[in-house]
């Protein structure tokens, strides 16, 4: 009787685990299209500070390289409590974005100064930043 309950959590187990690797292939595969979309175009002027450089993926992170004007670096370097708020806001109300992080998904933002490529900052947003 042992043997038989042990059996059936062993192969309990084993059913659960595959299930979760079967979700993470699937948001792997979901995250590399959206990346690969996304970046269609790329380098493109957000704004007159911003350069989009697109997204890569890094496991069930969704990366969006961004380039950003010395000017504004140095602003964002000196506020980043506004910076981490603006992008929450903006990733938030981001229905796609919302869809993904529900489905486990992180999203990251790395900035980096135009031209020299320092790193300014990097920000990480999941499902529950959102609520």
């Amino acid at each position: 009787m042992i043997r038989r309950t042990l059996l059936l959590a062993a192969c309990l187990a084993s059913t659960a685990l595959q299930a979760q690797t079967l979700k993470d292939y699937e948001l792997g595969q979901l995250l590399e299209r959206v990346a690969r979309e996304s970046s269609v175009g790329t380098p493109r002027a957000i704004n007159e500070n911003l350069l989009d450089r697109g997204y890569t993926v890094d496991g069930n992170v969704l990366v969006n390289h961004i380039a950003v004007q010395p000017r504004q670096a140095a602003m964002m370097r000196d506020n980043p409590d506004v910076v981490r708020r603006q992008l929450a806001e903006s990733v938030c109300a981001n229905q796609g974005f919302r869809q993904l992080m529900a489905r486990g998904a992180t999203l990251r933002y790395e900035f980096s100064e135009y031209q020299s490529e320092q790193p300014i900052t990097s920000e990480r947003f999941a499902a529950n930043d959102c609520q």
